[in-house]
C-alpha cells in the first residue's frame, strides 16, 4: 500500500482523508505483517483517481518504486543470478503480498508472456491495479536489465484510456487493451539477462525466509481452486479444454479430479460455467468488446450461444446486460 500512500502525499494531500473511506489508513504501514483486503485496496486506487481526476494515477503510483518497495519479495528478485530467476521467485512467492490474484509466466517460441490478473471476481473496477501492477514488474525487469528495456508488447484486460501518452510514455511498447488478461510480452533471451545488483548469496537466504512464510501463511490449494486457476488461464486457441486435458494440467487421472471435485460438492461443468459467468460479467461491465468478440475469449461457437448463456445466467441479453451493468457503474 506505500506507493498509493505516497502518490496520495505527492499530491499535497493527506493520505487518511481518501483512505479513511475505505477502512484503510496510513498507519496500518507501521505493521509489515498486517493483512488488508485485497478488495478495498483495490478500490481505494481507483477512488484516489477518481478524486484526482487522474485516469493514469496507478500508472503514475509505479513510476518511483524501487524492488525494495515489494519487501523481502523485491529484494529476491534482484538478488536472483537472471531475470528468469527472479521471475520465477516473484511469482512463486508473490501471493505473500497479494493473494486472489494469479501470475505467471509462458516460453511461446522466441518469446515469453508474463500474464497478471485479478481472480476475485467481486472485483469489477480494477483499471488502476492493472496499470501499477505491469508497470510494477517492468520496473522490476529494467532494474536487472537497464532503464533503456521495453517490452515487445503490453496487453491490458481493461478499454483504452482517451489518451495513451502516459502508457507509450512508460512502457515504450506496442499497447494492445480490451485482452482476455494483463500480461508482458518480451524476448525469451532476456531470461538470461544476469544480474549484477546485489550480492547472488543473498537469494537463497531470502528464499529460505520466503517460503518459511509461504508454508505458515498460506492454505494448501484445493483441486476447486487448480481447476478454476486452469479455467481462468485457459485461450481459445489452446483448443477446448475439458476434464481429461485439466485432469493432466493438474497431474491426476480424470476419475481422481472428478471424485476430488465431488467431494468438494462441485463437478467440472458447473466450476467452468461459473467461471465462464464471471468472465463474461467482467468483460462486458469493463470493456468494449463485441459480443461475437467475448463469445470467442470464453469458448462459444458463436454470438447466439454465447447470448443463450446470457439469458440463462442474467435474464437477458449481452447488450441489455452491459447497458444496466454500465448504469449501476454510472450511478455509484
Amino acid at each position: 500500500m506505500q506507493p498509493l500512500v505516497d502518490s496520495i502525499k505527492r499530491r499535497g494531500q493527506s493520505p487518511d482523508a481518501l483512505l479513511g473511506r475505505y477502512g484503510l489508513s496510513e498507519a496500518m504501514l507501521a505493521d509489515p505483517c498486517r493483512e488488508i483486503p485485497l478488495r478495498q485496496y483495490v478500490e481505494a486506487f481507483e477512488g484516489a483517481a477518481a478524486h484526482f481526476g487522474d485516469p493514469n494515477f496507478g500508472l503514475f503510483a509505479a513510476r518511483d518504486i524501487t524492488p525494495f518497495t515489494l519487501g523481502p519479495i523485491g529484494l529476491l528478485f534482484i538478488s536472483s543470478p537472471t531475470i528468469g530467476t527472479a521471475l520465477k521467485g516473484f511469482i512463486d512467492y508473490i501471493g505473500l503480498a497479494q493473494q486472489a490474484t494469479t501470475s505467471r509466466i509462458a516460453q511461446d517460441g522466441p518469446t515469453c508472456v508474463f500474464h497478471y490478473r485479478i481472480e476475485d471476481a467481486r472485483i469489477r473496477r480494477r483499471r488502476q491495479d492493472a496499470d501499477y501492477s505491469l508497470a510494477m514488474v517492468t520496473t522490476l525487469m529494467r532494474a536487472m536489465a537497464g532503464n533503456s528495456w521495453r517490452p515487445l508488447e503490453v496487453h491490458f484486460e481493461h478499454s483504452a484510456p482517451l489518451s495513451r501518452q502516459a502508457h507509450d510514455g512508460f512502457f515504450g511498447a506496442p499497447l494492445y487493451f480490451d485482452q482476455g488478461v494483463n500480461s508482458l510480452i518480451f524476448p525469451a533471451s532476456d531470461l538470461a539477462i544476469a544480474g549484477n545488483l546485489m550480492d547472488r548469496r543473498v537469494s537463497p537466504i531470502v528464499e529460505q525466509y520466503l517460503r518459511t512464510l509461504l508454508e505458515r501463511a498460506m492454505p494448501v490449494r484445493s483441486m476447486e481452486d487448480e481447476v478454476r486457476r486452469i479455467l481462468s488461464d485457459h485461450r481459445p486457441e489452446d483448443g477446448a479444454v475439458g476434464v481429461h486435458k485439466t485432469a493432466r494440467a493438474v497431474g491426476v487421472s480424470a476419475r481422481t479430479l472428478q471424485r476430488a471435485l465431488q467431494k468438494s460438492g462441485e463437478s467440472f461443468g458447473a466450476i467452468k460455467q461459473d467461471k465462464r459467468r464471471t468472465m463474461a460479467e467482467t468483460y462486458l461491465a469493463d470493456t468494449d468488446l463485441s459480443v461475437t468478440e467475448i463469445a470467442h475469449i470464453l469458448g462459444y461457437a458463436d454470438g447466439a450461444c454465447f447470448t443463450r448463456a446470457c439469458r440463462r445466467w442474467f435474464g437477458q441479453t449481452p447488450s441489455a446486460y452491459r447497458k444496466a451493468a454500465r448504469g449501476r457503474e454510472a450511478t455509484t
